[in-house]
């Protein structure tokens, strides 16, 4: 009472030049709830622990620590000083880190490294010392990797970064931050160095101090350590050093010596965070689908098998780039509100939640739907709501429901890209084309047959003509007219017989080749059929006996040549499709696709033909010319299923019509017909 008498006024103005005594008492007046500001060091002004006292003032650990900074007697940096060794040379811990005494074998993993603690065991480095073990968490009661096992203060992953949850002091942004619950909580990206790189100059994370001691190098500017490889001879990057002996990225991991027993089932490899692939890949899928998870549904504890029997190499590869799939598969199957079409549209674009959206389908997690033409419902609703009119607007959606997905929800068959591309191009040329009139001040109702020969001169789109016929039966506008988009012509060039045939011989007798492509190049090339139908074949379409194979392209089976039949029947057997981590065998289609429910994308067929040598459009042609010449159209329209205009159109095209051969014969020498008599 008497210092305070004395002193206090000056102390409560700067609490930091008060004894120990008076910053006790002053933490206590603020815990009673005295209305006076946090004590501060007395140098830097921050609030942290004040352990210290420097120059007559409480200060932080780390102002000491400066004040103190001496040269090293290694290096000669001016640092903080942490081992006097006895022959009087004072060291930094840098310098100390280099010392042979510093760095032995880790009684955990096996290797040599710098050891971080020394335990009634032995030595342990600085990963192992800090590695999770399998423990019961103090915080949620669950019996899973903790860090700190075998103490009062285990605490599993999930309960540690959710304690970790602050608000940053210095972007402040709810992050996981160091040091949470207290005024220096800061997030990972702040609370690391960072600083201009004294070699590119640009502001980094600080990842090595220069040789000559001028600053800090950002990773990019760090020189490598390249030296001539002992197993493959060449001058690389070291990998690592077996014996002193260094080995680059790509000689190293196949030596045995960089081999180690795993520490969970003992099988010597090259580990990942001191576990094998397999277990490694266990640990991850058990991280992203807890026990109690698994045991609330047995569908997930399914899809949990299934990815138990996947390739490690997949599984790691995934989570180390925490990808999207990884992310987003977590996050659903944690949360059934999720699981549905619409979270995943807005989680991500279509090439992100693929993958997710197929496993949550093919485990019965989501119902399944055609994804191409839910996307194009969704991207037509976003073009139509470009029109600014309400009354076209309505127009064109009317038009758009009647003309195409009418037609798209009736089939049978999931969209093809193909399908909806032209569809696509025709709603955006409506689109212009009433835009275009808008600017030029008439709308639908007043547009003339000017306006639209005006538009098509124009060099616009040239798609107008079914909406403008709909729109004048409706008296939605006048009875314009425009042209029809021209049709495809049948291409005329082909391969010769020979080149057919040979090309078959050659596909059919590689065995480099799956049986999926060779099944494929056999039906182009002996039948033309396009791509397009091929995929679309149903496991049931396909009949294997032991005599013979069958497949129904049309209303009609077609018996496959011997020298096909083993390529349908390898084709049939093997319906398997990739998913996330594994391969899951579709039930109904022999050329499964990407997206669950789908069969493969006719472009990704063409492109397997084309890259074992066989041109589609070439093979599919050749094949028609000479099947037309030798059956009828009717025929060849029921075996191959090709449509039976279609097959006229080919008949008529190669001249294999016999009236129409002998009209023009008989017009060429100009004799008349002859007299059938019975």
């Amino acid at each position: 009472m008497l210092q305070l008498a004395r002193h206090g006024e000056e102390w409560f103005t700067d609490p930091a030049a008060g004894s120990v005594l008076f910053g006790h008492f002053y933490d206590l007046l603020r815990q009673g709830g005295a209305r006076l500001p946090e004590r501060r060091c007395g140098v830097c002004g921050t609030t942290r622990m004040l352990t210290e006292r420097l120059e007559g003032r409480v200060s932080c650990r780390r102002c000491y620590r400066i004040a103190h900074h001496s040269a090293c007697d290694g290096c000669g940096d001016v640092t903080n000083l942490e081992r006097v060794l006895s022959d009087g040379r004072r060291l930094c811990q840098r310098c100390t880190n280099k010392l042979p005494d510093e760095n032995a074998v880790c009684v955990s993993c096996g290797n040599q490294r710098l050891i971080a603690y020394r335990g009634p065991e032995g030595p342990l480095c600085s990963t192992c010392r800090s590695s999770s073990q399998q423990d019961t968490c103090t915080v949620c009661g669950m019996v899973t990797a903790c860090a700190f096992p075998g103490s009062d203060k285990a605490i599993c992953k999930a309960c540690s970064d959710q304690a970790s949850i602050d608000v940053c002091t210095i972007c402040g942004n709810e992050r996981q931050c160091r040091w949470p619950g207290t005024a220096r909580a800061a997030c990972e990206q702040c609370s690391n160095p960072r600083g201009p790189c004294v070699s590119c100059g640009e502001v980094r994370l600080r990842h090595k101090r220069a040789e000559d001691g001028s600053g800090y190098l950002c990773w990019a500017c760090v020189p490598p350590i390249i030296e001539t490889c002992t197993s493959c001879g060449d001058d690389r990057i070291v990998n690592g050093r077996i014996d002193g002996s260094p080995f680059c990225p790509l000689c190293y991991p196949r030596q045995p010596e960089s081999f180690r027993p795993c520490t969970r089932c003992g099988t010597v490899t090259r580990l990942i965070a001191k576990l094998c692939p397999r277990c490694r890949a266990d640990q991850m899928i058990r991280e992203m689908i807890p026990d109690a998870l698994a045991s609330s549904d047995a569908r997930i504890a399914h899809l949990r098998e299934r990815w138990f029997q996947g390739a490690p190499s997949k599984v790691i590869y995934a989570f180390e780039r925490d990808t999207v799939a990884c992310t987003l598969i977590t996050r659903v199957l944690a949360d059934p509100s999720l699981r549905t079409h619409a979270y995943l549209d807005q989680a991500g674009s279509e090439f992100q939640t693929r993958a997710v959206r197929s496993v949550l389908i093919d485990h019965e997690l989501l119902p399944p739907r055609d994804e191409l033409l839910a996307r194009f419902e969704i991207w037509l609703a976003d073009a139509l709501a470009e029109i600014p009119d309400p009354s076209e607007r309505r127009t064109v959606t009317q038009y758009a429901r009647w003309r195409h997905l009418r037609t798209l929800r009736g089939n049978t068959m999931p969209s093809r890209a193909g399908q909806l591309s032209w569809r696509r191009i025709e709603i955006m040329g409506i689109i212009e084309f009433l835009s275009w009139a808008h600017a030029r001040g008439a709308s639908l109702a007043s547009l003339t047959q000017a306006d639209v020969d005006e538009w098509l001169t124009s060099g616009a789109r040239p798609f107008l003509h079914h909406f403008l016929k709909w729109a004048g039966r409706g008296d939605r506008s006048r009875r314009l007219t425009a042209p029809a988009a021209p049709s495809v012509g049948l291409n005329p060039q082909a391969l010769s017989d020979d080149e057919r045939w040979r090309l078959f011989a050659d596909v059919t007798s590689d065995p480099s080749i799956d049986a999926h492509t060779k099944f494929a190049a056999g039906l182009m090339l002996m039948f033309g059929v396009r791509a397009a139908k091929i995929v679309q074949l149903r496991a049931e379409d396909v009949t294997i006996t032991e005599e013979t194979v069958i497949v129904r392209l049309g209303a009609a089976p077609l018996t496959l040549p011997t020298e096909l039949a083993p390529a349908a029947i390898g084709a049939a057997s093997n319906r398997t499709a990739r998913r996330m981590f594994v391969e899951s065998i579709e039930q109904e289609w022999i050329y499964p696709g990407a997206r669950a429910g789908h069969h493969m994308a006719p472009d990704t067929l063409n492109a397997r033909l084309h890259a074992v040598g066989i041109p589609p459009r070439l093979a599919r042609t050749s094949a028609l010319i000479a099947l037309a010449q030798e059956l009828p159209p009717v025929v060849l329209s029921r075996l191959t299923g090709l449509d039976i205009s279609a097959a006229i159109a080919w008949s008529n095209a190669i001249g294999a019509n016999t009236s129409a051969y002998a009209a023009a014969v008989i017009e060429r020498v100009g004799t008349p017909l002859p007299i059938l008599r019975r």
